[in-house]
């Protein structure tokens, strides 16, 4: 199974708010968030890729309108032992 599907697998287990998973060659994983709230879907997101084994690299909000809903897509890489 590729990462991308088993990260998504786990992802929609988990309830997590988030739109698709994209694996780069370099390793990099890609995962967009349509309006989903700060804490209970950025947040939520950033918490199970941990569990996961991967780091936060950063995010790119791509809609914001003041209020704590916006939209970003995040990008994760396995975190070094």
């Amino acid at each position: 199974m590729d990462k991308a599907l088993e990260i998504s697998q786990y992802l929609t287990e988990k309830e997590a708010d988030f739109d698709d998973v994209y694996e780069h060659s370099n390793g990099t994983i890609e995962i967009p968030i349509s309006w989903g709230d700060w804490k209970h879907s950025h947040g939520y997101l950033k918490h199970l890729m941990s569990e996961l084994g991967y780091e936060s690299i950063g995010q790119e909000v791509t809609e914001e309108d003041g209020s704590d809903c916006y939209s970003a897509t995040h990008f994760f890489m396995p975190k070094m032992n």
